[in-house]
């Protein structure tokens, strides 16, 4: 048999070294936590410049063929592979070279390794047992009884077969290998770990039960889109942006989510609590460090107990809805009783006019509606006598039972969706809102081992002509254009504001110009606070925090609607209203003065123009 590499040479001697704090930020709670920290402490795998290790992102052949070169220290190697895409300067051409050299990976039939390809879980098996050859390990072809067996290709049956033998790769949920499932790094740091370390491959764990069912609904796909569409969707977590219809199509596809992604945890069955759950794996691998959630995993499960709800799913809706215990909400918000004996939020100017004053406490975001969450959900908690942050787990989950899962709305998809009624009572806004958790869940019931122990059922809903995938738009196409304020004309506030592809900061590469100082701008339309503006013989989208618009104006709260004249006197013939605060595009002189008649301005409406009384405008 071949010499380990160093890597498994000191472990077998004792020399193992945890990773520090900071290399281990990303992955300290991680189920594969152990496996990363021994390749990232022998330096097989590394972490990018801000030093993430990035557990749950996809690995690519080049990758997947570097972590196994730096494993099994392989000797230099003065021969080239000759594929025709990996080429001298390339980050991965000295390790390609050596793994084909060592007969750890081949290319196509036409000369090709495609290095840059996510490396599915079937091409990783071949690779391993290639790897374990090389280390002169021995195996046999055991018998495969997944219940996808007849979908793992030929030329990698049988590598498949002594891989599964060793439990060096095992198999997914429902009993299938999902050979053409892309591989994460935190799979790819386990495969690894165990072929250096063959005696810590554990047993084959007994799967939990898993029960896949289908529930077909009479709507038709094109009908529930349309609604869901035209009911406000969000983009953002935060409920700014206002998402299209074909980002609202993508969410909406059950097709969407294979059995084999984390994401088709939103159709797990969520009204079976589960009783087995360890308290202090909970608290200490997947609470700690979560702000006021901290240590609080005794209240989830008996609420989970009490309510009969699954209590990973309620540990995963706080800590999405908290932003990991961190909120307003999860730390406590002062309410009092008004003189009219109501609740209402505690403020410095309201603060003496208050009765009984208490702290309240909301994790799961009830009542936290998107125009002012901390008022209304801190209020709302003060209603259901949510004073301490355990009341607001169990007095929470209580009302989530009764409200939704209780009454059939039991997935987050049904939750996010109604598919039985859409878009009446919907518990959220966020287009993500469902698969978020989702993969919160997936990665709880990995940490604890609960899918290893527990039974799931996943109920997976199906409308009539329902398109078999509904592509996720590009982030441009992601965010509805508002038209309303079409044609008004700004001027930029700010040297060089960015004009950007989509209303976000996040990145820069949707930068496409930066404006200077007064540049005058054309609104095209707007989403939320940013405005898609023409400039320069170019559009894009700029935050309206840097842009002052010359012709917007707004009508004042006002209680009945505001009339639109012919003329600019009450004698004009009304051509229309509009409501208090609606916005209106005022038409501009040569000059970019507003045109006016006395107190009137004249306001383009229903394509024409119009006069309205400066009496009730706020400009």
């Amino acid at each position: 048999m071949k010499k380990l590499s160093l890597a498994a040479s000191l472990l077998a001697a004792g020399l193992y070294f945890s990773p520090t704090p900071a290399q281990a930020e990303d992955i300290s709670k991680h189920w594969a936590y152990d496996e990363m920290s021994f390749l990232i402490d022998h330096q097989i795998m590394k972490g990018d410049a801000l030093g993430n290790y990035l557990p749950n992102n996809n690995v690519s052949r080049a990758e997947f063929a570097a972590f196994l070169v730096r494993a099994l220290e392989l000797p230099e190697v003065s021969t080239s592979a000759n594929f025709h895409d990996v080429h001298e300067g390339q980050w991965f051409y000295n390790d390609v070279n050596k793994a084909y050299y060592y007969n750890l990976v081949a290319g196509n039939e036409n000369g090709y390794f495609n290095p840059n390809d996510k490396i599915n879980r079937q091409q990783m098996a071949v690779m391993v047992h290639n790897a374990i050859v090389y280390l002169g390990m021995e195996s046999s072809a055991s018998s495969l009884t997944f219940n996808d067996t007849n979908t793992i290709a030929d030329w990698a049956y049988d590598k498949v077969q002594h891989v599964v033998s060793l439990n060096i790769i095992v198999g997914k949920p429902n009993n299938t290998f999902a050979p053409l499932a892309v591989a994460t790094r935190a799979e790819a740091a386990s495969v690894i770990f165990r072929i250096l370390n063959p005696e810590s491959v554990p047993e084959k764990p007994a799967v939990g039960s898993i029960v896949h069912t289908t529930t077909s609904y009479s709507r038709n796909f094109a009908d529930v889109l349309t609604v869901q569409a035209n009911n406000n969707p969000k983009v953002d977590g935060g409920g700014l942006f206002i998402g299209t219809k074909d980002l609202v199509a993508y969410y909406v596809n059950p097709n969407n989510f294979s059995q084999t992604s984390v994401e088709y945890y939103q159709f797990l069955k969520l009204s079976t609590p589960i009783t087995n759950l360890d308290l202090r794996v909970v608290n200490e691998k997947v609470l700690s460090g979560k702000g006021t959630l901290a240590n609080t995993a005794n209240a989830f499960i008996d609420a989970g107990i009490n309510h009969n709800i699954n209590a990973i799913y309620l540990i995963s809706h706080a800590l999405h809805e908290t932003g990991n215990g961190s909120s307003a909400l999860a730390k406590g918000i002062e309410v009092g009783l008004n003189a009219s004996g109501k609740p209402e939020m505690v403020t410095e100017q309201n603060r003496a006019t208050l009765t009984n004053i208490k702290k309240t406490y909301n994790v799961y975001g009830i009542g936290a509606i998107d125009v002012d969450p901390n008022k209304y959900g801190s209020e709302r908690a003060y209603t259901d006598g949510w004073f301490t942050i355990n009341d607001a787990i169990i007095g929470g989950a209580k009302f989530v039972k009764e409200k939704y899962i209780g009454v059939g709305q039991d997935t987050l998809y049904k939750m996010r969706w109604n598919p039985n009624d859409p878009p009446k009572h919907q518990y959220a806004t966020h287009v993500q809102w469902a698969i978020i958790q989702a993969r919160k869940i997936q990665d709880i019931y990995a940490i604890t081992g609960a899918d290893k122990t527990t039974k799931m059922i996943f109920d997976v809903p199906r409308y009539q002509n329902q398109p078999s995938t509904s592509p996720l738009p590009a982030p441009e196409n992601q965010y509805a254009l508002i038209t309303s304020l079409k044609g008004a004309i700004g001027k930029v506030t700010a040297d060089n504001l960015k004009l950007r592809t989509y209303p976000s900061t996040a990145v820069s590469s949707n930068i496409i110009d930066q404006l200077a100082m007064d540049t005058k701008v054309t609104v095209i339309g707007h989403n939320g606070p940013w405005y898609r503006v023409s400039v320069n013989g170019k559009e894009g989208w700029v935050s309206g925090d840097y842009v002052s618009y010359l012709n917007i104006l707004t009508v004042a709260e006002i209680d009945t609607p505001l009339n639109v004249r012919s003329e600019p006197t009450t004698a004009g013939s009304i051509l229309g209203s509009v409501k208090a605060k609606s916005k209106l595009i005022g038409v501009l002189d040569e000059n970019d003065q507003l045109v006016q008649e006395d107190i009137w301005y004249q306001v383009y409406y229903n394509g024409g123009t119009g006069w309205v009384s400066g009496d009730y405008i706020v400009k």
